[in-house]
């Protein structure tokens, strides 16, 4: 009797802390926060290639997604002209790509000859994409021009 107590209490603890700690919840809370610190990095990289070359990386008005290589690209990670097709080897090791980085989640990253946008999809902090200031709810924007990418 007593080993069918202590097991039933067992079962409501781990119910407890199941719903306490949904691991659903936290991996979506992890990716976020890696999306967070990607799009942070990126933006400082083009900032910076900008402030050292009177432009800012890639082609103008090209959209880029870090799910699609450009012509001639040869690894989508790789900071001499993955996703974005410029050299940012000087800013940053590689270039980030989204923890899961599909058709649904990924970064976009396009300019104008003034400024710049990039975008990601947030799983967990859903508020921080209609709180950036942008014209997309459905994104995450930074930049200095986040109307750029259009919804």
């Amino acid at each position: 009797m007593e080993l069918v107590v202590i097991t039933a209490m067992l079962l409501v603890l781990v119910a407890v802390v199941v719903l306490f700690v949904s691991p659903s919840s936290q991996s979506k809370k992890a990716r976020d926060n890696i999306r967070l610190s990607d799009i942070s990095v990126l933006e400082r990289s083009i900032s910076e290639f900008a402030l050292d070359n009177k432009r800012y990386p890639d082609q103008v008005n090209v959209l880029r997604m870090s799910t699609a290589l450009p012509p001639g690209a040869t690894h989508i990670q790789d900071s001499h002209g993955g996703w974005i097709k410029d050299n940012l080897s000087q800013y940053n090791e590689k270039l980030p790509i989204d923890p899961i980085n599909d058709s649904n989640f990924y970064y976009s990253y396009t300019h104008s000859d003034t400024g710049f946008e990039l975008n990601a999809k947030m799983e967990y902090y859903v508020e921080k994409m209609s709180e950036d200031g942008g014209n997309d709810d459905n994104v995450y924007e930074v930049g200095n021009n986040l109307n750029l990418i259009s919804p």
